[in-house]
């Protein structure tokens, strides 16, 4: 009994086809023409066309396939796939069937994992078929002409390759795409359905008795691709795409990202030589940054390097480094960034479009959902669909679960589309930068005291957290934002808003001292309040930036520069509360330049300001400085007996004191110990510190803590465990870049090494 696939086989198809002709008749059928109809319509004879459909004439001339697209009525898309297998039939010259084959490159460099993973998926027997996907640059197309050629022995009946032009305006169909397929299997075109459905069913059977890798290369989306897939184990398919065809069942995704840092320089030394590389290794760094480390870039980078032998690569990055030019110079021959970017950004849709370009104004690295869609006015679900469609293309990152980041390239590429089409940008820019403030202002209050000033009005409404820690998470994941509107807000002459969102965020600074933000927020806090002429708030913002240079940087000579002009500016106003913080401040930065009877004599000063002006908070950060000055002038008893009698303060009887501070005065505790020499006691003071968790500062303070311990143990008899605590000291300081402290450390595990352990 003859199956009905078979039957569809002998009945419908002329002996003889060709992938053309096989399409024609599928055309005029669809048309509900007959040959004599056609013929007449077309000014083709009924001999040529029966020719054409059965194979005999393999490719048509142009002038032929334009008046049988005009009388089928064919619109541009058809038109132009129809031309396309014509001229496929012209090149050959010979049997109509030839694979279409990828085309490996002898530099190819990197992606060990991604091959390591294609070739497990490969030669396993749980996985049909695999996506490698990733943004148009990334070098898809040259991983799967590798992986084929390395797989090449795993697969015996050889690899299928079919282009699918997904990022063209005519994507190759499914149907006309299994045209390809089975002809390249070696199916008889006089064999192959006219239905497409009978047609996927030859395919599949075909497959099915083979193990044969076939390639769908530049997939453009599901429909396209899901008739190619394989119904049984054997043979493999490996699709590569812009996107991650997620509504494909059974299919593992691979995502291919940019190469690392020494990938990008191997690849670069690769296309170029030693003889052009050797001694420019700055330079080649260089350049791999600029290129964002993205194959395209970097290759279009090797490739204008070798066509232009006198140049050097260190010419190359001064060109690169205008970020205006950079697009411009990433062109070599018919390779160019901007063109792989143009096509993926032209098959958005006009409110995606908007959407990315206008990304380009976020100051920061990456953005959540809420300030993408203050850019746009969308509102927040909407928008961050847009984001996740965006992330499908190619053409964002999501860096982690809800934050989204462009592409260096990619940024340079929406900045040029926001320049050339669209007008509202600055509007669009300073809208960001208040929504930005506002929102900073309204978490910043639920850190000061309660009854502290609401931010200013505005549309649309700020941010407004429902506690303290998911104002803390917002201030954390937007810093680089709220930090950056500050220069845009600035230049728009918005001094008062940018005070009153560095007093709001002045207490929650003290929970992560170390960022570098402070120091942005508060010198524009400081230039805004000379606008304005307050000196007052000068003066208190000048305070908060020497804080910022001294405990956030170490930078204590500008520290204590600027608590002087703090403390000239509080002098002439008159105001004791800020220059008793000047010379809390001067007192700090003193004692990190090693001047401690200095900063003795300044924290007394601070303290008996803060005495006059009943700033509890204030004198109880002025003594505690106090003591750690004494300590260095070799006044331990002192220092040991002010810090106890502050430490005998409740945490809530003064604001300012803390767990943390607390946490930071038994350390500073047990410091003293150690300075008496008082070993036994001092360890016991080390082991009773704690290290607080919700605080920026703790890992600073567990070092401190660690190589306090390791002294008192190393003293105490007790190499071993001193040893432990010296290797945990050494292993944060260096994480934080403390070279004295690194070298204290460094030397208490060389002490306290036991050869016998190792």
């Amino acid at each position: 009994m003859t199956s009905p696939v078979s039957a569809v086989q002998q009945s419908d198809v002329p002996p003889g086809g060709t992938a053309f002709g096989v399409m024609l008749r599928s055309l005029r059928r669809a048309a509900r023409l007959t040959l004599e109809e056609l013929s007449e319509a077309s000014g083709v004879s009924v001999r040529a066309l029966g020719d054409l459909e059965r194979g005999r004439s393999r490719g048509p001339q142009r002038r032929t396939v334009d008046a049988l697209a005009a009388a089928l009525r064919l619109d541009a898309e058809q038109g132009g796939r129809l031309r396309r297998l014509a001229e496929a039939g012209r090149d050959r010259g010979g049997p109509p069937v030839s694979p279409y084959l990828l085309r490996t490159v002898p530099d190819f460099t990197g992606r060990r994992q991604e091959l390591a993973d294609l070739e497990a998926l490969a030669t396993g027997t749980r996985t049909r078929a695999a996506v490698l996907f990733g943004p148009g640059g990334q070098g898809k197309t040259t991983l799967a002409a590798e992986a084929v050629r390395r797989l090449a022995g795993a697969f015996p009946d050889g690899s299928v390759c079919v282009p699918l032009h997904g990022m063209s305006d005519s994507p190759l169909p499914a149907a006309e795409a299994l045209v390809l397929l089975l002809t390249a299997l070696g199916h008889p075109a006089d064999r192959i359905p006219v239905d497409p459905v009978a047609r996927e069913a030859v395919y599949r059977a075909a497959l099915a008795g083979r193990r044969t890798l076939v390639v769908l290369d530049d997939a453009a989306d599901e429909t396209q691709t899901r008739p190619l897939l394989p119904d049984a184990e054997g043979s493999f398919v490996l699709i590569t795409s812009r996107r991650p065809l997620a509504g494909l069942e059974g299919v593992r995704r691979i995502r291919l990202g940019g190469l690392s840092g020494g990938e990008s320089t191997r690849l670069l030394e690769r296309i170029l030589g030693a003889p052009r590389t050797d001694g420019q290794s700055e330079a080649i760094t260089r350049l791999t940054e600029l290129c964002g480390h993205l194959p395209l870039a970097l290759r279009i980078v090797g490739n204008r390097l070798s066509s232009r032998p006198s140049w050097t690569p260190a010419h190359l990055v001064g060109q690169l480094a205008d970020e205006g030019r950079r697009l411009s110079g990433l062109v070599a021959g018919d390779l160019a960034v901007r063109g792989a970017l143009a096509l993926s950004y032209g098959q958005l849709t006009p409110s995606h479009r908007l959407l990315l370009r206008r990304l380009s104004l976020v100051p920061g690295h990456d953005t959540g959902p809420g300030l993408a869609a203050v850019l746009t006015g969308e509102d927040p679900l909407t928008t961050e669909d847009s984001l996740h469609l965006l992330v499908d293309r190619g053409l964002l990152e999501e860096t982690v679960p809800g934050r989204y980041a462009l592409h260096d390239l990619v940024r340079l590429f929406t900045r040029e589309r926001l320049r050339d089409e669209e007008e509202a940008a600055p509007p669009v820019h300073l809208r960001m930068a208040d929504w930005l403030l506002r929102s900073a202002s309204t978490a910043g209050r639920l850190f000061e005291a309660p009854g502290a000033p609401e931010p200013w009005p505005g549309e649309p409404a700020p941010f407004t957290p429902g506690s303290a820690g998911e104002a803390e998470e917002w201030l954390t994941a937007e810093r680089s934002n709220w930090a950056g509107a500050l220069p845009l807000m600035f230049a728009a002459g918005r001094h008062r808003e940018i005070l009153h969102a560095s007093r709001s965020l002045y207490w929650f600074s003290d929970r992560w001292c170390q960022w570098p933000e402070w120091r942005t927020l508060f010198s524009h806090g400081a230039r805004s309040a000379a606008a304005l002429g307050d000196r007052a708030a000068e003066a208190h913002q000048l305070n908060c930036l020497a804080w910022a240079h001294s405990v956030g940087a170490c930078r204590y000579e500008e520290a204590e520069q600027l608590a002087r002009q703090a403390l000239e500016l509080a002098t002439e106003t008159g105001d004791l509360d800020q220059q008793a913080w000047a010379w809390a401040y001067i007192s700090g930065a003193r004692m990190g330049q090693g001047r401690p009877a200095e900063a003795a004599e300044s924290a007394a000063r601070a303290t008996r300001l803060f005495e006059t002006t009943g700033d509890s908070t204030g004198r109880a950060v002025s003594q505690r400085v106090l003591g750690t000055a004494l300590r260095g002038s070799g006044r331990a008893e002192e220092a040991l007996a002010l810090h106890r009698a502050l430490l005998g303060t409740r945490p809530g009887d003064v604001p300012g004191l803390t767990e943390f501070v607390a946490a930071l005065l038994r350390c500073e505790t047990a410091k003293d110990l150690l300075a008496l020499e008082r070993w036994t006691e001092a360890a016991q003071a080390f082991r009773a510190v704690g290290t607080p968790s919700a605080h920026a500062g703790t890992d600073r303070l567990r070092a401190h803590t660690s190589l306090g311990l390791a002294t008192a143990l190393e003293h105490c008899g007790d190499p071993a465990a001193a040893h432990e605590h010296y290797t945990l000291a050494h292993a944060l300081f260096t994480s934080f870049g403390d070279t004295a402290s690194v070298a204290e450390a460094t030397a208490g595990v060389e002490r306290t090494r036991d050869p016998s352990r190792e």
